[in-house]
């Protein structure tokens, strides 16, 4: 998406739909990126470190990304249909399921940060 776009010329209600296009596909990114470098972290673990548990930890960690990362796909393209809300009720939906899939983002973040520090932890020891 563009981020030129004049606001001037777009309804609030316009503007929040394109700002929760554009966390979701933050969010997503971010997820992306944690798994690669999860993958990468694995490796030191296993070559590194000699910690088969906490490569599992990690590759663990990974699996359940990428199944957020579907679920988040999924949800791109349900988010198609938030445009054609005109009723209340309706962006009320939207906004409470796209909070939900915030909680979820963060849970994964949060997640994967307890797993990479245990990494980092064996590293100092």
């Amino acid at each position: 998406m563009d981020s030129t776009l004049n606001y001037g010329n777009e309804t609030d209600d316009e503007i929040v739909k394109r700002q929760m296009h554009r966390e979701l596909q933050t969010w997503i990114s971010h997820l992306e990126a944690m798994n690669t470098e999860a993958d990468q972290l694995a490796k030191i673990a296993s070559n590194k470190i000699n910690d088969k548990t906490l490569c599992d930890g990690l590759l663990d960690n990974i699996n359940e990304n990428i199944n957020l990362l579907n679920e988040f796909y999924t949800y791109r393209n349900v988010m198609n249909n938030i445009r054609e809300c005109d009723e209340l009720e309706c962006d009320q939906f939207y906004m409470l399921q796209h909070d939900q899939v915030f909680d979820k983002y963060m849970e994964g973040v949060d997640n994967y940060r307890s797993v990479k520090d245990k990494v980092y932890q064996k590293l100092l020891n």
